[in-house]
């Protein structure tokens, strides 16, 4: 969760987005997007966010606006929250990590203590990475991800696959989450079918797509690996590439992403239009509450793509009954936290390692 360093500051103020809507044009934009690089069509958190935002202003006679930065950087960042301030909004999402230290060293500055700010998958920090404390108009969403990752390993062995693999960005909290999460599902269904599951693991360093991740899931396909679970921002190209150029499969992430690839069976959700959803809906009816929240299945903020029709073992009813068990807290998951500091998203950490009773892990470091 590392930010870039500012650059083309003098550029930054330029604005380079617009709303999807008229209403932008004849109403003050009140509710804000500032989008990272990845833009409102990026099938993952811009675009979920920016499809609330609309609903919202749609459905509320509200107006409504996305702003590009011209550099995607914290000095980037923090120019265009002060554009969408300045231009009349009252809320503003910020969707991903990278906007972690902008928001960090703004929140509690008297311009923006009248904005209510919705922050997707992080919390605030200073200039140099540290947490800071959430300021009361901050809502900052973080998820559970080790059970929509539970629930996608879960699926794969369940639709019969019983060589797995995971390719996760960067060793990071939420990605060591997906791919713990992950495992342990494949676990429990292979208890179930009483059968052995082996499973290829590594983090690619990057979330961007490279001939280089491409290359090495390539050789995971040719090697018997049946399904990768891509985790990972734009790895997921590299990894959906390979399935199509081998007639294998994949697993999506955070957000449902079977029109990207015809490879993939399922995907592993974060709710984050549902969130952003439900928090404007709180900024403008004055129930919103600031602070550091954990979303996961007990709120339905988290699961599968609702789509099985690629999927055919493991049926929406196989989903539901599993669902419920996470939901209610039936299920154990191991997380990060729950292992050796260390570790640094090593799978085969002696915790994680002795609750796998019938996954075998392959570790590439």
């Amino acid at each position: 969760m590392k930010k870039l360093m500012a650059s083309a500051v003098v550029l930054s103020m330029v604005l380079v987005g617009c709303g999807s809507s008229s209403k932008k044009d004849t109403k003050k934009p009140e509710i804000a997007l500032i989008t990272d690089s990845g833009g409102i069509n990026d099938k993952s958190f811009n675009q979920s966010a920016w499809e609330a935002v609309k609903e919202y202003g749609t459905k509320n006679d509200k107006g409504y606006k996305y702003y590009k930065p011209a550099s995607f950087d914290t000095a980037g960042y923090k120019d265009q929250i002060k554009n969408a301030v300045d231009n009349g909004a009252k809320v503003v999402v910020l969707p991903g990590f990278k906007f972690a230290a902008a928001l960090g060293t703004i929140q509690n500055q008297e311009k923006y203590k009248g904005v209510k700010f919705v922050a997707i998958d992080f919390t605030p920090t200073d200039e140099k990475d540290n947490a800071v404390d959430v300021a009361d108009n901050v809502y900052s969403a973080t998820y559970k991800e080790q059970q929509p990752g539970y629930l996608a390993g879960y699926a794969a062995v369940k639709e019969g696959y019983t060589k797995i693999g995971f390719m996760g960005g960067m060793a990071l909290p939420a990605v060591i989450n997906y791919g713990y999460g992950y495992l342990q599902g494949a676990n429990d269904a292979a208890k179930e079918l009483n059968i052995k599951v082996s499973a290829k693991y590594t983090y690619t360093g990057t979330f961007n797509e490279s001939p280089e991740i491409k290359t090495k899931a390539t050789g995971w396909y040719n090697g018997g690996t049946d399904v990768i679970f891509a985790c990972g921002g734009q790895i997921c190209n590299s990894i959906f590439a390979a399935a199509e150029d081998t007639n294998k499969k994949s697993i999506g992430v955070d957000s449902d992403q079977k029109d990207d690839s015809k490879t993939v069976i399922t995907s592993a959700m974060k709710g984050v239009k549902q969130t952003v959803l439900d928090e404007i809906t709180n900024a403008f009816n004055n129930k919103f509450e600031g602070g550091a929240h954990v979303l996961g299945a007990e709120g339905d903020y988290i699961g599968l793509s609702t789509d099985f029709s690629r999927l055919k073992k493991f049926t929406k009813k196989d989903y539901e009954k599993v669902f419920k068990e996470v939901k209610d807290g039936k299920v154990k998951i191991i997380t990060y936290s729950d292992v050796d500091e260390n570790a640094k998203g090593d799978p085969n950490t002696k915790v994680l390692k002795d609750a796998l009773t019938n996954v075998t892990v392959s570790y590439e470091n």
